[in-house]
């Protein structure tokens, strides 16, 4: 349990005092109350009512809920905020780390630290908080068993069937809760999808990233959090009604059956002690021992999703990621010496690209050819400063790309990567132009697919062709200097294909852009500028190659 007491220290900041204070209270309130019942218990007389240890009795059940409900809903409060503030901070270290170490890292641990082991932790603190306070009660407690009155159990019957009615009214309102809460995390873990496969995507322009960090993730975190904390003091009710079933069978024996049978009276210390033992303090302890030992589970499996992360930052994109975006003139890019090498993995011979030269010219197409596993989309994530080069430099004309001016750099693409992938939204685009969004989705054929609506893909449940469609419509409507082509056309019927290369390319070029397309289809070759091969990672003029 140590790690899980750690955790929540380091996590929570300075301990919040009054909770504790009032879960000691809770705990000292009710094993005082029975205390005073089990006293009163043993001086009934025929006849007489004690008003005096009512009064005390009242009070103590009264501050006991009191106590209890403020610390309980202070947890709750407090291990939301905690959960909220990790993942804030685990997702905003990924503004810089680098593609090559998000890739490094197991998308599964990103969902089961951010979401199943956050609610884990979030289970199990009420838990513990709730066996804290059983075990203060017990302190207070001589547990006695006892023999059972009928009468006894009538009076119990009655009281656990208004404790079910009171249970089952405050259900509802629990159940809304859960659903709404659920439906919550299950929009975050399809925006926290959305990040993850589109990271390349965000990473190029910085807009991007901060328009998806705000909508998608940050406001529905917040949401989620607040919708989590009035789940959990609901279920908080739920849990103060099972346990004041507790102190209501001893009022209902204390009070109720003196009245009832006056021969009882002696058997009231035992019926009194054989309530309180089972009760359920013990279980308390048994629910709390293995949620802890789940919770410590997922502590360990964030904090290594977080020194995975700390693993694949780097000194270039924290610098990077503090330049402002300013608009670059150029009328080339050029490659000099480019080198690439994955890490080196066990058992296994590192690929890598070049070196390599490089030139592209503003205005003109270029095709990339090359077989399978020639490097060609390895080189695309190193050309747009995804993937740091191991050696070589990148120039916009003489102008050296560096930490300094990375980000601004990689404002100027538009890219469609051949593992691209398609937002709900159209992100880090304000106003799209509303009749070039409907002359596009004309031209490729998904007006009765899907639209566009505020900014928002109605429908993204298509086939890889359309998909490909739509995802080269939004790069269209980006309007960035430079669009990248991963074998675009890979997956279009040859109506689109001949539309892509005679029709789209040559309009997008009159308008002074950019094109990069990696490509196999040689029938339209002629439709490029000029053309590189690579092959085995190296890479010549096409006009060059054997």
């Amino acid at each position: 349990m140590k790690n899980y007491f750690e955790f929540v220290k380091t996590e929570a900041g300075p301990l919040n005092k009054s909770m504790v204070l009032m879960t000691i209270m809770a705990g000292i309130a009710n094993g005082l109350a029975v205390a005073t019942a089990i006293h009163t218990a043993s001086k009934l007389t025929p006849g007489s009512l004690h008003f005096q240890e009512l009064f005390l009795f009242t009070s103590l059940m009264a501050l006991f809920w009191y106590c209890k409900r403020y610390s309980m809903n202070e947890c709750t409060k407090l291990v939301e905020e905690v959960i909220r503030i990790l993942r804030l901070r685990i997702l905003g270290k990924l503004k810089i780390t680098d593609l090559l170490g998000l890739e490094s890292i197991d998308k599964g641990t990103f969902y089961s630290a951010l979401a199943t082991d956050a609610s884990t932790i979030s289970y199990s603190t009420n838990v513990a908080v709730n066996a804290v306070s059983s075990g203060v009660m017990l302190a207070f407690l001589v547990i006695y068993i006892g023999v059972i009155s009928i009468k006894a159990l009538f009076i119990s019957v009655g009281i656990i069937g208004f404790i079910v009615i009171l249970y089952l009214q405050r259900e509802k309102q629990v159940s809304s809760s859960l659903q709404k809460s659920t439906a919550c995390e299950n929009t975050f873990m399809d925006n926290l999808g959305g990040l993850l496969n589109g990271f390349k995507e965000l990473k190029m322009s910085r807009r991007k990233y901060q328009d998806f960090s705000e909508e998608e993730l940050n406001n529905v975190i917040d949401a989620s959090t607040e919708l989590r904390v009035d789940a959990g003091i609901n279920l908080n009710i739920t849990i103060l009604l099972s346990q004041a079933f507790l102190l209501l069978s001893i009022s209902g024996i204390l009070f109720l059956l003196p009245q009832l049978d006056n021969s009882q009276i002696p058997l009231i210390p035992k019926l009194i002690a054989l309530i309180i033992f089972t009760a359920g303090p013990v279980g308390d302890f048994a629910i709390a021992i293995p949620a802890i030992s789940r919770a410590e589970a997922a502590i360990n499996n964030i904090r290594r999703l977080e020194s995975l992360i700390d693993l694949g930052q780097k000194q270039n994109e924290r610098i990077s990621d503090e330049q402002p975006i300013e608009e670059l003139t150029w009328s080339r890019i050029r490659l000099e010496d480019i080198f690439f090498q994955f890490p080196v993995k066990e058992n296994g011979r590192p690929f890598h690209i070049g070196p390599m030269q490089f030139e592209f010219h503003k205005g003109e197409i270029t095709f990339i050819v090359g077989g399978n596993g020639s490097g060609k989309s390895t080189f695309l994530k190193v050309m747009t400063s995804l993937y740091p080069s191991t050696s070589g430099r990148i120039l916009l004309d003489n102008t050296e790309v560096t930490p300094y001016n990375k980000a601004s750099y990689r404002n100027i693409f538009s890219t469609i990567f051949s593992d691209y992938y398609l937002f709900r939204r159209l992100i880090g685009i304000d106003h799209p132009d509303n009749n070039l969004v409907q002359t596009l989705l004309s031209q490729m054929e998904l007006t009765n697919k899907t639209s566009i609506e505020n900014g928002a893909i109605t429908n993204r449940d298509l086939s890889t062709g359309q998909k490909k469609r739509l995802a080269l419509i939004t790069s269209v409507l980006e309007d960035k200097p430079v669009m990248i082509f991963d074998e675009w056309a890979a997956d279009q019927d040859p109506v689109f294909r001949k539309f892509f290369y005679d029709v789209l390319l040559p309009e997008l070029k009159a308008k002074g852009k950019t094109i990069i397309a990696v490509t196999h289809d040689d029938k339209y070759f002629y439709a490029a500028d000029r053309i590189y091969k690579m092959e085995y990672g190296t890479c010549v003029p096409y006009e060059h190659a054997e």
